[in-house]
């Protein structure tokens, strides 16, 4: 959460407090490791007649959360040890009905989505608005309270109607009464011959049809003439003919007017007196309009995300076409930073690193390892000739300029994103392992892992490349040259699991050749090393 902008917003809610209506209560549980915005959060939420309970960590969050028991989680996705994604899942398994907000940032898409995915209730994006996170609270508020009526509901309904018969539940009035009371939820029961022996007013209202209409017949009136549906069904009364309890699941059914509802299922076996399954006893929810506005915000998060991949693409494109280089460079890097990153990902000093998450922010960051050159000047640019000493600390230059340009961009999105990546590499992948590189002379892992990797990346494109002011190097002389490299410019594991995968280096210069436009200019005598000094 934006500090700045949860502050200014505090004394407008002091203000309009007196005049919203009654809220009703429900426990909070506010997790984040940002103490400021955590206070701030927790200030909100109290100024509006919500309890609050809080804590600093996921970890603490899990300890909290059970010895509180609150009816609502709002966490921050990006925490140390157990980010926000850990704590949704293990909070799942305590209690599933209790809803999960995750708090996200720019950047963090994809977890948004893998929230959503993995039962999420809703997301916030910093910094928040405190008007949509008090709707989000109220809405969740209300969707646990309905998770609770639902789920003692249905405890009921299975300790005082699974074990009654079908003339039971036709001739005792004062049960149909309580079946008929809720007409939210449909209750239907079936025999195994699927016809229907029950049908609630719920179930009319949901569908559209009539108890009459439906009494008698086949409950597959209401389903799709599908195989995957006919599958669905024979695996839910298998489950229920083996007493393995109620089945849960979402599937699609048909109203009377023809409209496809996505239906919440709840399946619990009738047995008789004696204990043998007589039939099926369904609880259903119509979530049609729940489910469409998720995958509608799954379609639009998907388009920013294309968007957002796209359009600094196109920014690392404008850097690199100042260079005067016109070939698939930026894709390369890409590949080349991804095969690596999958390689450290086997060793086990890497294997916690190396997360899906941190892979694909790397990738997409490594095209900006020279967005800073749109800052120098041309006559340095496309000089064709050895650079001075001048010129040389003039090109050094793009590493700041590209650095403190990303890292402006990431200090707006409020938290760690894939722009600190960005940020890491543009600063530091000329520096040097043995600390004679620039532009800060950092040694050994002083350099971020990030830059490091992506230094590899580069060079190996450089050396394979032709360009203004040199030969393309073969693939095996831009091995042996680097390999020479190892432990002096570069991280010697880095360099190990290049040569593990050197030839997958290959495949992927030799798949672009046919595509890069090469520079046919006349080749300069230059000493082979020195390639790998001058920026590339």
């Amino acid at each position: 959460m934006n500090a700045e902008s949860g502050n200014g917003t505090l004394e407008n809610h002091r203000q309009s407090r007196r005049v919203r209506g009654k809220v009703e209560r429900g426990v909070v549980l506010a997790v984040d490791d940002d103490q400021e915005s955590l206070g701030i959060l927790k200030e909100l939420l109290e100024m509006s007649g919500y309890p609050v309970v809080t804590a600093t960590s996921g970890r603490e969050g899990i300890e909290v959360f059970q010895q509180e028991s609150p009816h609502l989680v709002i966490t921050d996705i990006r925490m140390p040890n157990m980010d926000g994604l850990e704590l949704l899942r293990r909070i799942g398994e305590i209690e599933s009905s209790v809803p999960v907000i995750l708090v996200t940032g720019f950047g963090d898409l994809d977890n948004a989505l893998a929230a959503l995915r993995r039962g999420a209730y809703d997301f916030l994006q910093k910094p928040i608005n405190p008007d949509i996170l008090l709707n989000t609270v109220r809405q969740g508020l209300e969707h646990y309270r309905l998770k609770s009526f639902e789920k003692d509901y249905t405890r009921i309904l299975e300790e005082q109607v699974v074990e009654r018969t079908r003339e039971l539940a036709e001739t005792n009035d004062f049960l149909k009464g309580i079946l008929d009371s809720s007409e939210g939820v449909s209750i239907v029961l079936t025999d195994f011959d699927q016809n229907v022996l029950f049908w609630n007013k719920g179930a009319e209202k949901i569908f559209g049809y009539s108890a009459g209409e439906m009494i008698g017949s086949k409950i597959t009136r209401i389903y799709p003439d599908d195989e995957p549906t006919r599958q669905a069904v024979a695996l839910f009364r298998e489950k229920i003919k083996q007493k393995t309890g109620t089945v849960r699941g979402k599937m699609w059914q048909f109203a009377k007017d023809g409209r496809k509802l996505t239906i919440s299922l709840s399946l619990s076996p009738m047995v008789d007196s004696s204990g043998e399954v007589r039939g099926l006893l369904g609880l259903g929810q119509d979530v049609t309009e729940e489910v469409r506005l998720h995958e509608e915000v799954l379609h639009s998060y998907r388009r920013i995300q294309r968007i957002q991949v796209s359009s600094i693409f196109a920014l690392a494109k404008l850097a690199e076409s100042r260079d005067g280089e016109i070939s698939n460079h930026l894709r390369r890097i890409q590949d080349y930073s991804r095969a690596l990153c999958l390689q450290l990902r086997t060793w086990d000093k890497y294997r916690d690193i190396m997360t899906d998450r941190f892979i694909d922010d790397l990738v997409q960051s490594s095209i900006l390892h020279d967005i800073g050159k749109v800052g120098i000047p041309d006559a340095v640019l496309f000089n064709t000739n050895k650079f001075q000493v001048e010129d040389y600390e003039i090109m050094k230059r793009h590493t700041i300029f590209g650095g403190r340009a990303l890292e402006e961009a990431a200090v707006e999105t409020g938290e760690e994103s894939f722009l600190s990546l960005g940020k890491d590499i543009a600063y530091y992948h000329h520096e040097r392992w043995d600390g004679k590189g620039y532009p800060f002379f950092l040694e050994g892992e002083e350099i971020p892992l990030a830059a490091r990797i992506v230094a590899v990346a580069d060079v190996y494109d450089a050396l394979t490349t032709q360009r203004r002011y040199k030969r393309a190097y073969s693939h095996e002389e831009a091995c042996s040259m680097m390999a020479r490299e190892s432990g002096k410019q570069f991280d010697p594991d880095m360099v190990a699991a290049f040569l593990q995968v050197e030839q997958e280096f290959k495949a992927i210069r030799e798949r672009d050749a046919a595509e890069n436009l090469q520079l046919h200019l006349p080749e300069k005598p230059l000493e082979s090393e020195k390639a790998m000094d001058r920026p590339a």
